[in-house]
């Protein structure tokens, strides 16, 4: 089963988001900010994926990424963001996102995303 981290300061959206990716047979671990993702999980443990918002509390999922990449623990990784600039989404594929998706997302797209994502490993 892939397990899969959401990175989400939003209670409602990283709620939507874990049903979602269980009712489709993911394993799914969220963290509340960039920081608990990656002090608490990326550094602990091993994901196939990395959902996560850009504006976050403390640790921001560009500066998420960032770390993650230096420390070498980054997953393949979709970005969810209200910022429709495309300087964001340029900026977060830039430091190795795979994707960019904007809010308010649809589900059935992410999921197909997802699919997408995990069927290259």
């Amino acid at each position: 089963m892939k397990h899969i981290l959401i990175a989400e300061d939003s209670e409602i959206e990283g709620m939507i988001l874990e049903r979602a990716l269980k009712s489709a047979g993911y394993q799914v671990t969220r963290a509340h900010d960039g920081q608990q993702a990656l002090e608490q999980y990326l550094l602990t443990q091993k994901f196939d994926l990395l959902i996560t918002d850009i504006s976050m509390p403390g640790l921001s999922g560009i500066e998420l990424i960032w770390h993650a990449r230096e420390k070498n623990v980054l997953p393949p990784t979709i970005v969810l963001t209200s910022n429709k600039s495309e300087e964001a989404s340029l900026k977060s594929l830039e430091i190795g996102a795979l994707d960019h998706l904007t809010k308010p997302y649809n589900l059935p797209l992410i999921l197909a995303k997802v699919k997408i994502v995990l069927g290259r490993q």
